[in-house]
């Protein structure tokens, strides 16, 4: 058959099916959106969307949300998605997008139809992992080719080779109302790490950093990363591998996770009960709502915990105490010295965090702290609104100190917070210090003697230090008090006319000298 005449087929086909032409569909317009939601405009370029907006071109999520009415039905677009306009329809691009009927779009270079009032997913994960087509609920056609496929409710098409199978579905992201942007967060770093950010150099990846939607990670030889997430979980990233996060979403039923690892290794612990997880290859995608599984870039999935579904292999789910290669059949799991390495560090970061902060003096003339906690831990202070790390004291595990700040603060009364976090635990103790640099008054100093006894009289005055501490020497005798204000002392008279010497320090070591002859 020519392709003048195949096309043609392929029209008739769609008339007799009682399709509307797609010249005489509407405009897609965006009906409600949250997050990041941008609007593509002549020149290839993109504006955040404002309002009730016309989708002329086309349409692209970061960590987002946007329901765009078209026609009688809808098309809701997930995080990381993109879509354009084709044919006054939406051509489907990437990402996630559920299809509330009626409604057609194209979807990978082929035609989708939903009549009535269906529900229909469509996944398109990065790299190509997962293309599928999936109808929850009533009907779906699917124009492959010369080929028109009929799709029921619980089933789902592959886009790649048009094999239809059945469809469990295990992440209904589109269910949990979109809340705003999550957090990954990097919570520990060994060897050298490295973040790439958009339209920037690299730069070493540090303890509470925090990576935004587009952004990679990667390590090198000898190095790992753990990266934390809103609700609680981890994944590890292990040596010479890169993993670039697609989105974070915080939603009514936890967060919904989408990651993609570019090369190497992944470990991950998924928290039960905080949403929804997704982590994808060149060759694999997974699914999990809570588990302990290792994913390699080549497609390797071991589960330690739990259960994995590979939307990329029919949903076939892969069990605790299994493995399976790309492609292939579970088998038991056989764990290797990675695995091994990840159980240690598992094990060694579930020890609960303690922290103690060391007495403080209330007055100091710079600030200067000493805490101890786990010797992994981070210990920072923040004061004045800028925030210091305690280091570690050499040749005691698990001290650290701040001797004192670069920049000297001003003198006066401080808050200061003194906090130390690990592996996403946080403890926090507060003290109020005063930094005082101003020496106590020392003032109308008199001498007078009557046989015996030598009597000291004078004033001292200090704000910050209720009573400082007066120190009188005669010959190589001393003798102190604590005073405030006006004083008068005792002391034994000296059997000659020797120096009197008189000193006064407050609490943070400041001192005034005077000498009597």
């Amino acid at each position: 058959m020519s392709a003048g005449l195949l096309g043609l087929g392929l029209w008739v086909g769609a008339l007799n099916l009682g399709v509307v032409s797609a010249q005489s569909a509407p405009f897609l317009t965006v009906k409600e959106a949250a997050g990041r939601v941008e609007i593509q405009e002549p020149g290839n370029i993109w504006r955040s969307q404002v309002g009730t907006t016309a989708v002329t071109l086309g349409l692209r999520t970061g960590t987002g949300r946007a329901v765009l009415q078209s026609g009688t039905g809808q098309v809701v677009v997930g995080s990381a998605s993109k879509i354009r306009t084709y044919l006054k329809e939406a051509d489907l691009l990437e990402g996630q997008v559920l299809l509330e009927g009626p409604v057609t779009v194209h979807v990978q270079g082929n035609h989708l139809f939903l009549d009535g009032k269906g529900r229909v997913r469509v996944d398109l994960a990065p790299g190509g992992a997962t293309l599928r087509v999936a109808v929850i609920s009533g009907t779906s056609r699917l124009a492959m080719g010369a080929r028109i496929t009929t799709v029921q409710a619980g089933q789902q098409i592959a886009l790649k080779t048009g094999q239809i199978s059945t469809f469990r579905e295990t992440d209904p992201w589109y269910s949990a109302q979109f809340k705003g942007a999550g957090t990954a967060t990097v919570e520990a770093t060994r060897g050298a790490v490295k973040i790439f950010r958009v339209g920037a150099a690299p730069v070493n990846a540090a303890v509470n950093d925090d990576l935004a939607a587009g952004e990679r990670l990667t390590t090198d030889v000898n190095a790992w990363a753990e990266v934390g997430f809103t609700g609680g979980g981890y994944l590890r990233l292990t040596e010479q591998s890169e993993l670039s996060v697609i989105a974070i979403d915080k939603t009514a039923q936890g967060r919904e996770v989408t990651l993609q690892l570019l090369r190497g290794t992944a470990w991950n612990v998924v928290e039960k009960g905080q949403g929804g997880y997704k982590i994808t290859t060149p060759v694999v995608s997974t699914a999990v709502r809570g588990t302990i599984f290792r994913v390699d870039a080549n497609g390797l999935v071991k589960v330690f915990e739990g259960q994995v579904a590979l939307p990329s292999d029919e949903d076939v789910t892969v069990s605790q105490g299994q493995q399976r290669e790309q492609g292939g059949q579970a088998a038991p799991l056989t764990p290797d010295a990675l695995d091994a390495f990840n159980l240690a560090l598992d094990a060694e970061r579930a020890r609960p965090l303690v922290f103690k902060l060391d007495p403080t003096p209330t007055s100091l003339q710079d600030l200067a702290l000493s805490a101890r906690s786990l010797p992994d831990a981070t210990v920072t202070a923040t004061i004045a609104g800028r925030t210091v790390n305690l280091s570690a004291a050499a040749g005691t595990e698990g001290l650290f100190r701040l001797k004192r700040l670069q920049d000297t603060l001003p003198e006066g009364e401080y808050d200061v917070q003194v906090q130390a976090t690990r592996f996403g635990q946080t403890m926090t103790q507060t003290r109020q210090i005063r930094l005082d640099r101003t020496a106590p008054a020392l003032s109308n100093l008199k001498t007078s003697v009557k046989g015996r006894i030598l009597t000291l009289t004078g004033e001292v005055a200090d704000v910050g230090t209720p009573q400082p501490l007066l120190t009188v020497t005669v010959d190589d005798l001393s003798y102190t008090w604590r005073v405030q204000g006006h004083f008068s002392v005792l002391l034994p008279a000296p059997a000659s006319a020797v120096p009197i010497r008189v000193s006064v320090q407050d609490q943070a070591g400041n001192e005034s000298h005077a000498a009597l002859p």
